[in-house]
């Protein structure tokens, strides 16, 4: 039977699963003699099941797994869930390949699968093209260039794989990712090449050569290997699309994730090499940040951070945090947008990631650190083990423990990161997502789409703030501020994107931010789920704000919490427009209540405030209110549904 599996977000103590309905099943011709077409060899979430999830959404990818010699399976792609998945047992080698009606088929090599994750964890580890490739080349991509040799094979794969969706006629633009479904006509034509293609003829062939092995089942020429390099492109910035964030040690539960990956110290650090939390001497940051890694590759977002002395009696890390929270003022924490985050192709830090820390010139430096199970960055040693499966850990691997380095004042502080990586981004469905992309001529589209969001705060003095936005073409959001803007009218200036300066991202005259992305797109009921996280001092009182994380963070002992409410934006009454516009609901993600924002520095600073009553200036009392509240949409007044000429 098949099985259909979620695509689990991690679930911290700050995140929580956004799932939609919907989906589609292929018809897939099983192995001759085998009626297996289940999608994988274990269950999923079950002890030493190592889950699955294809960076590009194919259904009936054939495989097999090590550990279980009887049985062949297929991935399933479920639109409920945005992804294709399959299974194998934890250190198991995966091989792939695509098979015809009868015995004809492509060999697409063998994969360690311990080169993806080693451990079984909430959240599914993406399965990338570039992985199964250099499962062919025996190496990983070095470098994301069209000379890479693995990723050459890569582009060999995904030539095909976008020559079956042309056919399918599932995509009119050849670099476009949309589902596919190994279909059964598609096996049967695939009978139709001379013998079966061993995974050698995916490397050690020219062009010409390689198009006719192909041709007599598809024909590769519909698709250009620079067509398919900008594909390879683009699955690789979704396999790395997510929002990152370190756990709140002060209120970290071991039995929220139902295994030992929670509990964190998040980012954490002092000015010694030591961190005595008991020494009075020794001065502590502790901190917390979310940022997001959009469509681009680029990662941006916001935080906020405590320094303070450790103190006599405090034997734990969230003791001492604890004490932080109340006794000290937050500061804030800016990460402008900068494409020197994790390198897509190795999980790795391996340049520096710095963050604006108020009003200092020195900032936040992240400069180490590996993503493992592509789910986590251990800072240190017990979850560097639980991650890699390890029993002891060499001054190598210490060089992929999360660190962190910062200058205040006189003291160099350094530390730790424990980080996780959450709600992962997948493809955007044309039958939703229609864009100037992903549509034929003749066709309308919806996106870019130009609207206006209104923030109102839970507290009724602060007036509301109006600010233009773009949900872009390829999924991205960023600003679109008028020129003359004021603080509280920030709203659209132009739909016109020729004025729209890409490299300075200024648009007629006012410097525009990234803020966000579509993360999902939800065939069933035409929403798209939005998230955002806005940064840069020209956002005035929403600077800092946190949208469509669907979370709640704890802001003190007392269960005062911040919520930050889901996003998803209703589209179906715009779909089928060919001019004009329509209502666009707006909702959390029960589809019902209003889209709530947060600002975690405001809420903390009103922790502070209550607990230092005689000590809270006028800016700190200003600042408090700035907490969070509702958030509307409208669309801009320029904006119209438009058809593709």
């Amino acid at each position: 039977m098949k099985r259909n599996y979620f695509l689990p977000f991690a679930a911290t103590a700050l995140a929580a699963a956004l799932s939609g309905c919907g989906g589609e099943s292929a018809n897939v011709i099983p192995e001759v003699y085998d009626t297996s077409t289940a999608n994988g060899a274990c269950t999923i979430g079950t002890s030493g099941c190592l889950g699955f999830a294809l960076d590009y959404p194919l259904d009936g990818l054939n495989f097999t797994c090590s550990s279980d010699t009887v049985n062949v399976f297929t991935t399933n792609l479920n639109l409920t869930d945005g992804a294709a998945t399959g299974a194998c047992k934890i250190g198991d080698t995966a091989t792939f390949f695509i098979k015809g009606e009868k015995d004809k088929r492509i060999n697409l090599g063998s994969l360690d699968l311990n080169s993806i994750a080693k451990v079984s964890v909430a959240q599914l580890p993406r399965l990338s093209i570039a992985d199964i490739a250099a499962g062919l080349t025996g190496s990983s991509a070095a470098s994301l260039n069209e000379n890479d040799a693995t990723i050459k094979v890569a582009v060999r794969i995904v030539r095909i794989l976008q020559a079956l969706a042309l056919q399918e006629r599932k995509i009119s633009n050849p670099a476009d990712i949309q589902a596919l479904y190994i279909t059964d006509s598609m096996r049967t034509q695939l009978e139709n090449i001379a013998a079966s293609i061993p995974q050698d003829k995916l490397i050690n062939t020219t062009d010409a050569e390689f198009e006719a092995l192909i041709n007599p089942w598809i024909n590769l020429s519909s698709v250009t290997n620079a067509q398919a390099f900008e594909a390879v492109k683009t699955l690789v910035m979704i396999t790395n699309g997510a929002v990152y964030q370190p756990e709140f040690s002060l209120f970290s539960t071991a039995a929220i994730l139902g295994s030992a990956l929670s509990g964190s110290d998040g980012l954490v650090g002092c000015n010694k090499d030591s961190c005595d939390t008991t020494d009075a001497s020794t001065q502590h940051i502790f901190g917390h940040f979310m940022v997001i890694t959009d469509r681009e590759g680029y990662t941006f977002g916001s935080g906020l951070q405590w320094q303070g002395s450790g103190i006599s009696g405090t034997q734990t890390v969230g003791g001492l945090n604890t004490k932080l929270i109340t006794s000290t003022r937050p500061i804030r924490l800016t990460a402008p947008s900068q494409n020197t985050w994790l390198n897509p192709l190795t999980k790795k830090i391996d340049q520096n990631y710095n963050f604006n820390v108020g009003n200092s010139s020195s900032p936040l430096t992240i400069y180490q650190g590996k993503l493992y199970n592509d789910y986590m960055i251990a800072g240190k040693e017990k979850f560097y083990k639980l991650l890699t499966g390890k029993t002891t850990v060499s001054s190598a691997d210490q060089l992929d423990f999360g660190l962190w380095k910062q200058t205040a004042g006189a003291d160099q502080f350094k530390g730790t990161l424990d980080l996780y990586k959450t709600f992962p981004i997948t493809y955007l469905d044309k039958a939703v997502f229609k864009s100037t992309a992903n549509v034929s001529n003749g066709e309308s589209y919806v996106f870019p789409m130009y609207a206006d969001l209104t923030f109102k705060f839970t507290d009724t003095s602060v007036s509301n703030v109006k600010l233009g936005i773009v949900i872009e073409e390829n999924g991205n959001i960023r600003s679109n501020i008028k020129s003359g803007f004021t603080a509280d009218d920030m709203s659209t200036g132009t739909c016109d994107s020729s004025t729209f300066n890409k490299a300075t991202y200024i648009q007629d005259g006012v410097q525009q931010y990234r803020l966000g992305s579509v993360s999902r797109a939800f065939t069933n009921d035409k929403t798209v789920s939005l998230r955002m996280v806005l940064g840069g001092a020209t956002l005035g009182k929403i600077d800092g704000a946190l949208i469509g994380m669907n979370s709640s963070i704890k802001t003190d002992s007392d269960g005062n919490s911040l919520v930050i409410g889901g996003a998803l934006l209703n589209v179906g009454n715009l779909l089928g427009l060919t001019g004009g516009t329509a209502s666009i609901p707006f909702t959390d993600s029960t589809k019902t209540g209003d889209v709530k924002w947060a600002n975690s520095l405001a809420s903390f600073q009103r922790t502070y405030n209550t607990n230092n009553t005689t000590a809270v200036t006028a800016q700190d009392t200003e600042l408090a209110k700035l907490a969070g509240g509702t958030l509307s949409i409208s669309l801009a007044p320029c904006y119209s549904v438009k058809v593709k000429n």
